[in-house]
């Protein structure tokens, strides 16, 4: 694992600052949740956005880590990982702890080159998933993407062409996730 230091900007953004750039997307669709959550760490509206911005630079930048030595510049050592067979090869899946979720985890699928194939929140192995309502009763933040598939096993899921949204469709209505986190139903 390279050290952080400052090549690519990568010093001094840690797991709350990733924490932070999360936040960006789910403002969209949550903003009182989001000033609610930055507010819980600490921060301010200026600190979440810069955070984003900081974010979007490093994983442009040339001189910062990219793929999964970038998750560990900014993120540590995974607090757990495992192999992951997808057909002919095998992936590695990664989860890191957060600030404000202590049920969810950041989890990264990690492929050949150490290249990041997807990273959402899921929820904790040990942690069971919540007893989900019917669909209009969801709130938002509630569950994440599993929680409505594992309740739901006829729901479709839809990419919206979005790295960071995703899309279920069940009973009639749309659940909108950002981060994998659930934000709004339609």
């Amino acid at each position: 694992m390279p050290s952080g230091g400052n090549v690519g900007g990568v010093h001094g953004f840690a797991r709350r600052e990733f924490t932070l750039m999360l936040l960006r997307r789910m403002a969209d669709y949550q903003p009182d949740l989001v000033v609610e959550a930055y507010t819980r760490l600490g921060a301010r509206k200026a600190d979440y956005l810069a955070a984003f911005n900081r974010w979007q630079t490093m994983l442009r930048s040339r001189r910062a880590p990219q793929g999964l030595d970038l998750l560990h510049a900014v993120l540590g050592p995974e607090d757990h990982l495992h192999p992951l067979r997808l057909g002919d090869v095998t992936a590695t899946v990664c989860h890191w702890r957060l600030p404000l979720w202590p049920d969810l985890r950041w989890q990264a699928i990690i492929g050949a080159a150490n290249v990041v194939i997807d990273g959402t929140l899921v929820r904790t192995p040990d942690t069971p998933a919540p007893v989900l309502p019917e669909p209009p009763d969801l709130t938002p933040w509630s569950c994440v993407v599993a929680d409505t598939l594992a309740r739901w096993p006829d729901a479709h899921q839809v990419n919206p062409d979005v790295a960071s949204r995703w899309l279920v469709e069940t009973a009639g209505h749309r659940l909108w996730f950002t981060h994998g986190l659930l934000q709004l139903v339609e």
